[in-house]
């Protein structure tokens, strides 16, 4: 076995009895050019820069172009971050320089069952859309009705237990996922169409058909809710319920399984179409309304296009080209719910072969020649996954801050 010493004297061998003199003052040497260089180079160093501390105005401004994906990871960077990005000033800024986002909530729970529901955002970062629960001081309550004023959504009524009409009413501010409960109001509904018309908020119906408190309006300035004296279409159920309510061209539009009502609340008028109108043909629950077209899946699959897009002034559906049935082939259209994504259209929904599994699907839109809308899907996503039962989308809606 062999044994292998340190050598005396350091590794630069400079006390080696075995090394000549001439061979030592080489090394000198050496060490001699190193440390001659190393300060030459320190003298033609351009100065240290100094810290500049940003002003709070140009910081604040900065920090509001980061996208909104990236913010809870830029909080936890230094405490003045996070003090900026929770301030009401930021959203403020966000919102004067233009550089507000489109952010998507939805209400799942279980189908046929009369439990609360959850809260979700439809949460962007580096991976893929998801999904992720907003914690709730109060139930959400089934049959509620969803309305959105710039970053707020307003739910309003809907029932507990065995089908108890509620009164209350909450506003839910998405900066900071802040609840309030806003005044009663005069009346209990469940089920009630709703829409925003010259920023106050109009519920329709929800309760028994009655001419004198079937429709009320909340002033949103003044936090008030009012009673809007109105005769009451005869076309409308008796029970006065309605699942699906969109806004356009100033009308309050909602239907129920027999006919299709609009309310216009500036001029107190009512329309109505049968059951053999163009408007009924195609729309249901998987509806909303972008830029003042009502858009709808084809659940009778009568076009090889799946989106239906209805133009009010022609009164006519047209299928949304650039969108085929074999891009959305893994929806189920009967548990899905569609909203307006900053002028896209999203889509939610259960998937066909895996029906615990929600996946969201973004389509562009572009107005061609003619006013004719093309679609192009931009993304499918997997978002959510209920580990018990399939789950149950009930509303969607899309806030912006």
């Amino acid at each position: 076995m062999a044994v292998i010493s340190a050598l005396p004297g350091g590794s630069n061998g400079g006390d080696d009895p075995n090394k000549n003199p001439q061979e030592v003052e080489e090394i000198q040497d050496k060490e001699n050019q190193n440390e001659n260089l190393q300060e030459v180079v320190e003298e033609n160093l351009p100065p240290p820069v100094p810290r500049v501390q940003l002003p709070g105005d140009i910081m604040e401004i900065i920090i509001a172009r980061v996208p909104r994906c990236y913010q809870p990871n830029l909080s936890l960077v230094c405490k003045a971050f996070l003090q900026l990005i929770t301030s009401p000033q930021h959203f403020s800024t966000r919102l004067l320089y233009g550089v507000t986002e489109p952010v998507l909530y939805a209400l799942i729970g279980e189908p046929f069952n009369i439990t609360p529901l959850s809260l979700f955002i439809l949460y962007r970062s580096n991976r893929p859309l998801r999904f992720s629960r907003v914690p709730t001081p109060r139930p959400m309550y089934r049959g509620c009705s969803a309305v959105t004023i710039g970053h707020k959504i307003y739910l309003i009524g809907g029932f507990v237990g065995l089908y108890e009409p509620q009164r209350t009413a909450v506003v839910i501010d998405c900066r900071f996922h802040t609840f309030e409960n806003l005044p009663n109001m005069e009346r209990a509904r469940c089920y009630a169409a709703a829409g925003v018309v010259d920023g106050k908020i109009y519920v329709i119906g929800g309760r028994l058909k009655r001419d004198d408190d079937w429709v009320e309006v909340y002033d949103v300035e003044r936090r008030v809710w009012e009673t809007v004296p109105s005769q009451s279409p005869d076309e409308a159920t008796l029970d006065g319920t309605f699942g699906i309510s969109v806004v356009m061209q100033g009308r309050i539009l909602f239907r129920n399984l027999d006919c299709c009502l609009a309310y216009d609340p500036r001029q107190g008028l009512w329309q109505s179409w049968g059951h053999e109108s163009q408007l009924m043909r195609f729309w249901n629950s998987t509806s909303c309304v972008v830029g003042d077209l009502l858009y709808t899946v084809d659940r009778t699959f009568s076009f090889e296009n799946p989106v239906m897009v209805y133009y009010p002034n022609d009164l006519v559906w047209r299928p949304l080209m650039g969108v085929s049935a074999y891009e959305l082939r893994m929806l189920n259209y009967e548990w899905s719910k569609m909203a307006n994504f900053g002028g896209k259209l999203v889509i939610l929904g259960r998937y066909y072969v895996r029906p615990r599994d929600i996946c969201c699907v973004v389509i562009a839109l572009e107005t061609r020649q003619g006013g004719q809308i093309q679609g192009k899907v931009e993304s499918v996503s997997h978002v959510y996954r209920d580990m018990r039962n399939s789950p149950s989308i009930h509303l969607c809606q899309t806030v912006t801050v």
